[in-house]
């Protein structure tokens, strides 16, 4: 089975050697005390701890700055869009293979269980729409053919490929986990435990989300409407998919718990984001950063050159994040996949568009209060945020997605996705960019591909068009024009 293509000549080299093996091998080496397949709740807990917490530091450390929620007063690279192989090509490829593994478990007939199924199903549609958002074409109907087909270099399939298989998967998964299975013993399920009916609406949760994605090239309204209407999504907090740390170990807790205070304090309040939280009077601004020295909030531009982040960062003392939150507690933040406020805000955008019935109103309000309230906002200070005439919905499309980027706060890269799908909220570039004045809307390919899988590397840059191999080339589904 290929994990990732890295892995094509250590795995050409092995089956040269396997040629030279006796007819034995197997029985010789053997161990009968060891078991032959790792059990699908210790493969579940690794794929769903690994992934939702690295979704999280993703969203945490870049999908902040590239939504320009945060802004780094020191190694400003990233946000000058000076991009190289940002390393999610070769995390998700590495987990897809163990996802696999939990599937073909979960589908034998000696371990059937189709909640695992379920669960296998959302994660690797998960990740899967991860990379195509991402990279563009990747590797996917023949990404795990190495050990059933030999295949070692696949080829590279379109957008609207990944994305069909993807809705099938958890299309797939919504009739897996209705069944309702239960798991005897540890589920190694770290985001709900083995709870089918929890997992059922992250699954069409996500549904909703990626048939959002792509709703600019497809009529989506029926199938967004079918999932409303069976009611199997999340509506509350108390459905959110989010792990918990115990802080029993470094591997345990919130990241940034773990590191320098020098590198912590290398992220900074963006001028941006202070903009909205002044207009909206927001909460957030007080729970997500602290005052600086003086007192003041103060934020501090995107795209910013070394020199010229460090000198303003010494003029102007930006305020950095809650010390308290984010570096000293290792519990206090989650890591998730997704929350109620991300889906209240899918459906007002698709209730405003005329994709679902329903008030476009209610479901923004919805979005709000979840996002308010997982943040630990109390109920009269959400009404009275509300009642502001700056918050109070007026059917723009503006203020909604201007809200739902503040409540996708360390959510990976989705108010990125947002904004190359909508252009909203209205982003700009920052005085030392290095894009030309553009801002980006895929990553790159890592440079091992074009080496280990040249010829089909070639042929997706070509295929994709537009600049090719470049953070400039638009996806798919922000070429659409039904909107």
């Amino acid at each position: 089975m290929m994990k990732t293509s890295n892995f094509i000549t250590s795995i050409l080299l092995a089956g040269t050697l396997l040629v030279s093996c006796t007819d034995n091998f197997e029985e010789i080496n053997s161990n009968p005390n060891a078991p032959e397949q790792v059990s699908a709740n210790l493969l579940t807990s690794t794929v769903t701890s690994e992934i939702t917490r690295r979704l999280t530091e993703e969203g945490y450390s870049d999908g902040n700055t590239i939504t320009q929620l945060m802004a780094k007063n020191n190694f400003p690279g990233f946000s000058q869009f000076d991009w190289g192989d940002q390393g999610m090509w070769d995390f998700f490829y590495n987990y897809l293979p163990e996802i696999n593994d939990i599937l073909e478990i979960s589908r034998a007939e000696e371990s059937q269980n189709a909640t695992y199924e379920g669960i296998a199903l959302t994660m690797r549609a998960l990740s899967y729409a991860n990379l195509t958002d991402l990279y563009g074409y990747v590797p996917y109907t023949e990404a795990m053919a190495g050990r059933t087909e030999g295949i070692f270099t696949p080829k590279y399939d379109d957008q609207e490929t990944v994305y069909n298989g993807v809705l099938q998967d958890l299309a797939d998964a919504d009739a897996a986990l209705a069944k309702g299975e239960g798991i005897t013993g540890s589920t190694g399920d770290v985001i709900y435990n083995g709870d089918a009916s929890k997992w059922r609406k992250l699954a069409n949760s996500l549904r909703l989300r990626y048939l959002m994605r792509i709703s600019k090239q497809r009529d989506v309204s029926a199938e967004m409407q079918s999932i409303i209407n069976a009611g199997n999504y999340i509506m509350s907090n108390d459905d959110n998919a989010v792990l918990v740390y115990s802080g029993t170990s470094n591997n345990d807790s919130w990241p940034q718990s773990t590191g320098r205070i020098g590198g912590f304090d290398e992220k900074s309040l963006c001028t941006t984001l202070l903009g909205y939280f002044e207009e909206f009077n927001d909460p957030r601004l007080d729970i997500w950063f602290d005052r600086n020295s003086d007192g003041e909030w103060v934020g501090i531009p995107i795209g910013l050159n070394q020199d010229n982040a460090r000198a303003y960062d010494d003029a102007n003392s930006p305020s950095r994040l809650d010390v308290e939150l984010f570096y000293f507690s290792k519990t206090a933040a989650e890591a998730f996949i997704m929350k109620d406020s991300e889906v209240q805000f899918i459906l007002a955008e698709a209730a405003e568009r005329g994709f679902i019935t329903g008030s476009a109103e209610d479901y923004y309000n919805a979005g709000i209060r979840a996002s308010l309230a997982y943040w630990g906002v109390a109920d009269a200070d959400i009404d009275a945020y509300l009642a502001q005439p700056s918050v109070q919905y007026d059917g723009s499309l503006q203020l909604l997605m201007t809200q739902k980027t503040i409540a996708l706060w360390n959510v990976d890269y989705q108010g990125w996705m947002d904004y190359r799908r909508t252009g909203i909220p209205a982003l700009e570039t920052g005085q030392d960019d290095l894009n030309g004045g553009r801002y980006p809307v895929r990553f790159l390919y890592p440079a091992s591909e074009q080496t280990l899988n040249k010829a089909n590397y070639d042929a997706a840059v070509q295929a994709m068009g537009g600049e090719g191999d470049n953070i400039n080339t638009p996806s798919w589904w922000e070429t659409g024009t039904r909107y």
